[in-house]
């Protein structure tokens, strides 16, 4: 892939004007205008992108039918009929992309013959227009209709565009790319019940003489990317925000309540950025749009956010409250670095990304505490773990932008990384996380928090700079490069961070690192052994990592260096032998603790330790300690993190001990909740492993009703009061972490099914101001974990009491339909509880049959049914070689209005794979890959083709499939 070639010119502003929509068709017609400025004395033709319209006319200035052609790379991809395997595809695909792609290649998919005339005007840079009359009919992507199958479905409908790689030319004729910005004026005519919201500020509002229609009119002067354009249309609910007249939010009708609820805590959330950036908002005004049927959380748009009606939610439902609040915190950062910041290419994303991240993370500390914060950051660095784990990540930041990144390793179906729209979802997430733990090492390198705020600064300053100025190259400055931040650091800070870039960002990779100790008495030292084990071939960790050495002293800060695969460190111990003292232990905070030493060694001053504890390195740290030390870290450390890491360790040292600490940990309310719950699924697994008969489900369940038990009698669990968020949450969990107890065979014993019927039937929520919705899932889930998977004479009592709670089972499943729980949830789990019973082959009746599943598969169910509906149907048509039932999903991917049951669908298929490369199976035909061979090669979304490929390669690898004759397709 070469550089990009200069321009010939360059668009200053462009008008979009949308004529007429007719919802029932699906369709759209109107025009765009462009204003070309000539950056060379010849123009001969311009290009411009555009995909599923159809052009009726071209003009330039005054000159009418203008000579053009319109070439949709995408219509059939592969049209040798010989040549059926995924190598072939992918190259051909690659082809497509580049061929239209404006970063690499002044071309698009329209080109447009520029007029003799014209020409002439070129030589003196005079400005010219390109105008393209357009229509749009039941499109593929981009833009999305949501129509609801209801009689008065069109009053309700709504349509919106959608953000995704390489989309806006999907939406009108444009040059869509990041590099090319300009200003807008956004016209839209549209029937009177309807409103309009843009990008852009709302400068026209009229209505016509017969009042059945009306104009809106948006200008957006600040130079904006195609991309960054948006807009929704629809039969909209509306708010404004008490604190900011320039801002509002809307919904569709009738969820006016909802809205208003889920929106008011953002008034406290635009002041934590306005403050740390020193800006406002940096297009002026800003709405948030709740639409149905969205691809992703949401959608970021210059002064617009599109986020999924999902989100919305009551002041009675808790466990949605957080994700909502996450979810539009990091959809405000982006109005920042996303939208009016962009990356110069995808290779440069990661940069905007990092920054939004770390933006992300004031907020979060802001609104929910650093315990949170800290806890979020961990749970986000063990996902890249994993994810490394399983399949080697490409380099965030490629230093040659012609070169691609074989993945040669893992499942991935793309060896590239140079193009969102060839790189699969799931791993631009993972990409976007490893993003924000890079940023995070940046900032502490840079050695103080200020500093990066000032880059910050910097750049947004920079980008502000006279920012109405598009006939200035499009203000080039609110484009964001790898190069440029490099320079803007050190410049800021005077530090040069290349060494660090060429270990981390141009190089993939995860450091797998293993510590343990020694106590050296003699010269009062702690022999650190180091053994790097690296996750893949090449991988090395170097830097210095923090060893903070909890001793009866106090805590003490060291640094050690790590260069080789094995070394060994000795850190010198601040306090002497422990011998005679009696006093309280200071902790790293500052408190002092008194701490049972009874098991230490006597002459070692060292109580625990805990390595790299604000997780400022890529890398696993796996430490080895007595278990009496991480009894005592659990019992007294304030790190939440350690702690976590210490609950998570114990059951390896199953004793009545570590049971103790366990227990001591669930009952102590000042311990942060989710090192609680931790602690309870530990305990659970102690239960399990240990040969003790003294040791049974019952120390769980009596720690339960200690917590939960009535006044009056522990037996009963009192009335249900969820005023104590965290004690709810460990409500939850004490529910499915009951269910996973099994004995030394593997059997869940009667005592935990009677428990989990008891709480299910017994559920009291009459006086409680909160929903219990969620309760009730995890009630049903730890009934769904003690299905025995065999019926034989051991189980036998079990298995009785698990049918015995189906009947309740079926009538919350029947009682959700009339009146639903939050998003149906309850539904979902009841599915669960019910695909478990069918899997094993407890069901013999009427419900053994996969309808049951298919039935929640259709549009007007929950979101949240329909993904549970097609995850269970999958896992069923793996167990049941099901070939009617894969028709039924594949029918889902192909005809589902919604994007979002498309792609999941997809990424069921391969996740849960029906049979993998070379291997028999009934389910593998021609049929099938003539499907998906089919599917590959149509108009799809760049999002589904990605998931599509990678399911082909999960099946049949990237060779032509073994069920192809090689003679005849």
């Amino acid at each position: 892939m070469g550089e990009k070639t200069e321009e010939d010119y360059e668009v200053v502003r462009q008008i979009v004007s949308i004529s007429s929509i007719n919802f029932s068709r699906k369709s759209l017609a109107g025009y765009t205008e462009l204003t070309i400025r000539p950056l060379s004395d010849v123009i001969t033709f311009v290009s411009l992108n555009c995909l599923q319209t159809k052009i009726y006319n071209v003009s330039i200035d005054d000159i009418m039918d203008i000579k053009y052609s319109h070439d949709d790379p995408f219509t059939q991809i592969c049209s040798d009929p010989s040549k059926r395997k995924l190598d072939y595809f992918l190259s051909k695909y690659q082809q497509a992309i580049l061929k239209n792609h404006y970063d690499f290649k002044n071309q698009g998919e329209i080109k447009i013959e520029v007029p003799k005339e014209i020409q002439r005007k070129t030589s003196t840079k005079t400005t010219f227009k390109v105008r393209v009359e357009f229509s749009i009919e039941d499109p593929v992507c981009g833009i999305h209709f949501i129509i609801p199958d209801e009689p008065d479905g069109l009053k309700k409908a709504h349509l919106y565009t959608a953000s995704f790689a390489n989309s806006a030319r999907y939406c009108f004729p444009c040059i869509d790319s990041t590099s090319a910005r300009c200003s807008w004026q956004l016209e839209f005519n549209v029937n009177a019940e309807f409103s309009v919201i843009s990008s852009g500020m709302l400068k026209e509002h009229t209505l016509s003489s017969d009042e059945k229609h009306k104009t809106y009119v948006f200008y957006l002067e600040i130079p904006t990317a195609a991309p960054g354009i948006g807009f929704a249309i629809g039969n909209f609910d509306t708010i404004g925000d008490p604190s900011k007249n320039n801002i509002a939010y809307f919904c569709p009708k009738g969820l006016s309540p909802l809205l208003q609820h889920t929106t008011e805590f953002l008034q406290k959330v635009y002041p934590i950025y306005m403050d740390y950036l020193n800006m406002a908002l940096p297009f002026g005004d800003y709405k948030i749009v709740f639409v149905d049927e969205i691809l992703t959380d949401y959608h970021s748009f210059a002064s617009l956010t599109l986020a999924s009606v999902n989100l919305l939610h009551s002041q009675r439902v808790i466990d949605q409250t957080l994700i909502t609040r996450r979810t539009l915190g990091m959809a405000i950062a982006a109005q920042y670095f996303g939208v009016f910041i962009v990356p110069e290419s995808f290779n440069d994303s990661w940069l905007v990304v990092g920054i939004k991240h770390i933006l992300f993370l004031l907020f979060l500390k802001k609104i929910h505490g650093n315990n949170e914060c800290r806890f979020w950051v961990y749970e986000q660095l063990m996902k890249v773990y994993k994810a490394e784990h399983q399949q080697l990540l490409p380099p965030l930041h490629l230093k040659d932008k012609s070169q691609s990144y074989p993945l040669t390793t893992g499942n991935h179906a793309y060896n590239f990384h140079m193009d969102p729209t060839l790189t699969p979802p799931h791993i631009l997430e993972l990409l976007e996380l490893k993003s924000m733990l890079i940023m995070r090492i940046i900032e502490n390198r840079l050695g103080d928090k200020v500093l990066l705020q000032n880059v910050v600064k910097k750049l947004l300053s920079l980008a502000w700079t006279n920012p109405t100025a598009g006939l200035d190259r499009g203000n080039i400055n609110a484009l964001l490069s790898t190069q440029d931040f490099l320079k803007t650091i050190q410049v800021v800070s005077g530090k040069d961070i290349t060494d660090f870039m060429s270990q981390y960002v141009y190089r993939p990779g995860f450091s797998n690192l293993h510590f343990s100790f020694a106590f050296n008495r003699k010269r009062n030292l702690a022999d650190i052994t180091i053994k790097q084990k690296p996750l893949h071939e090449g991988e090395k960790f170097v830097g210095q990592l923090t060893v903070l050495v909890q001793e009866i002293d106090g805590s003490f800060s060291n640094i050690i260096q790590v260069e080789k695969n094995d070394a060994m460190q000795e850190l010198n111990c601040q306090s002497k032998s422990r011998r005679n003292k009696k006093k309280k232990i200071p902790l790293f905070t500052g408190e002092e603790v008194e701490i049972d030493l009874s098991h230490n060694d006597q002459d070692s001053p060292v109580i625990w330790m805990r390595i790299d504890p604000e997780m400022l390195w890529l890398c696993k740290i796996n430490l080895q300690m007595p278990d009496f030390m991480w009894n005592a870290l659990l019992l007294h450390e304030r790190d939440v993190v350690y702690q976590h890491k210490a609950a998570e360790i114990l059951p390896n040292f199953s004793s009545h001990a570590t049971i103790s600490t366990l227990s001591s940990v669930i009952l102590n309310n000042k311990c942060y909740y989710k090192v609680r719950i931790q602690a309870v699924y530990s305990l659970a697994k102690c239960i399990s492993i240990s040969g003790d008969p003294t040791v049974s489900e019952d120390i769980l369940i009596n720690l339960y009703k200690k917590l939960y038990g009535s006044a009056d009698n522990e037996n009963i669990t009192k009335m249900n009061d969820f005023s104590d968020f965290p004690l709810y949450f460990l409500q939850q969990e004490f529910m499915r972490a009951i269910g996973k107890i099994k004995d030394r065979s593997g059997i869940t014993t009667p005592t935990i099914v009677q428990f989990l019927t008891q709480q299910l039937y017994y559920n009291d929520n009459q006086s409680n101001k909160f929903d219990d919705s969620y309760l009730v899932v995890s009630i049903i889930d730890g009934l769904t974990l003690t299905v025995p998977p065999r019926a034989d004479i051991k189980q036998e009592q079990t298995l009785k009491h698990v049918k015995h709670v189906l009947p309740k089972i079926v009538t919350l499943l029947n009682v959700d339909k009339k009146i639903p729980s939050y998003q149906q949830i309850v539904s979902s789990a009841c599915l669960r509880f019910i695909s478990k019973l069918i899997q094993y082959g407890h069901i013999m009746d009427n419900l053994k049959d996969s309808s049951i599943f298919s039935g929640h598969l259709k549009r007007g169910q929950a979101l949240h049914v329909r993904l549970t509906a097609i995850n269970l149907l999958t896992e069923f048509i793996k167990n049941e070689n099901s070939e009617r039932d894969l028709n039924t999903i594949l029918s889902l991917v192909e005809f589902d209005p919604s994007p979002l049951i498309r792609g999941y669908a997809v990424y069921q298929l391969y996740r849960l794979p029906l049979f993998l490369k070379h291997q028999d199976s009934f389910l593998n035909t021609l049929h099938l890959v003539q499907r998906l061979w089919r599917l590959l090669n149509e108009h799809v979304d760049f999002s589904l083709r990605c998931h599509l490929a990678q399911l082909f390669y999960t099946l049949y690898g990237k060779s032509t499939p073994s069920c192809v004759p090689t003679n005849n397709w």
